[in-house]
């Protein structure tokens, strides 16, 4: 079992391929992009993974039922544009927060700002193709993995030979 993280799925944003379909698999139509998505996550999630999805699922109830379709256990870390009813998400997600302590992260869906890390990282997603230049942030939104969710170890590392 892996622990794995990723963010701005944007499932189902009619949008998102203008914004971003350069780090999206090229997509020029949401369904290839919805696809696209799917597929990066299951060619790394396991049935027993857990993923910590970090905000920003999905744009329509229809586009989020696709997550039945993405392996592991998913827990949702709530992000500015998740606007359904909660009881929606949890047909999909075990557990739902607003932010969390984490193994020694914070776990958030926009970056916490420097003062509040209070010794801590920043694992998040919201800033898409633009990470925050600074050691103690991480971004995991879809932009920055290729789709695919990260694990904890390769998230520890980077962070590690980012702060030497």
């Amino acid at each position: 079992m892996k622990i794995r993280f990723i963010s701005d799925l944007h499932l189902g944003h009619k949008s998102i391929c203008d914004f971003s379909g350069e780090y999206r698999g090229n997509c020029t139509t949401v369904e290839e992009h919805d696809q696209w998505i799917e597929e990066q996550w299951n060619s790394v999630v396991n049935k027993r993974d857990l993923v910590w999805v970090l905000g920003d699922v999905a744009f329509s109830k229809d586009a989020i039922k696709r997550l039945k379709k993405m392996r592991g256990s998913k827990h949702l870390i709530i992000g500015n544009h998740d606007r359904f009813p909660l009881a929606l998400y949890l047909e999909y997600f075990n557990k739902i927060h607003g932010f969390l302590k984490y193994k020694g992260f914070w776990l958030s869906h926009p970056p916490i700002h420097p003062n509040e890390l209070r010794g801590k990282q920043n694992i998040s997603g919201h800033t898409h193709s633009t990470p925050i230049n600074d050691s103690r942030y991480f971004s995991v939104s879809a932009e920055m993995c290729a789709g695919k969710p990260i694990d904890l170890e390769t998230v520890r590392m980077i962070m590690e030979s980012k702060s030497q």
